[in-house]
């Protein structure tokens, strides 16, 4: 395989060349996101959210896919960041989270876009 397209470990993007740099920038969005799946609050999640993803998750969407998926997870224990790509130039995070009604571990994959205003999610699976 050839090294020609070696990056940084990790990959922020315009968030920061380090954790210590762009963490502080998009957790707080990662937070409202993650709070927003586990109370069913769209509007919430609308806030972080760009356009782009707001015409593929409508608030009846959001709805259906919290009533599914939430009483299955239950309430958050724990998150941890594992890794942070480079996803057509934006950064992706990805996490393993524990929740209260599963031993499984859940992945949960969040893509960044930046606008004038900060971090916007444009991507987001939990899994």
């Amino acid at each position: 395989m050839s090294n020609n397209n070696l990056q940084p470990e990790d990959y922020f993007g315009c968030f920061g060349e380090s954790a210590t740099e762009a963490l502080p920038k998009i957790m707080p969005v990662v937070d409202v996101a993650l709070k927003a799946h586990e109370t069913g609050d769209y509007q919430a999640f609308r806030k972080v959210m760009t356009n782009s993803l707001a015409a593929r998750i409508t608030s009846e969407g959001f709805k259906n896919a919290y009533e599914a998926i939430a009483p299955q997870l239950g309430v958050p224990i724990s998150k941890r960041l594992v890794a942070a790509v480079n996803r057509a130039g934006n950064p992706r995070l990805l996490f393993v989270a524990r929740y209260t009604n599963t031993s499984d571990d859940i992945v949960i994959n969040i893509t960044f876009t930046s606008n004038a205003d900060g971090p916007l999610i444009n991507e987001m699976w939990i899994e």
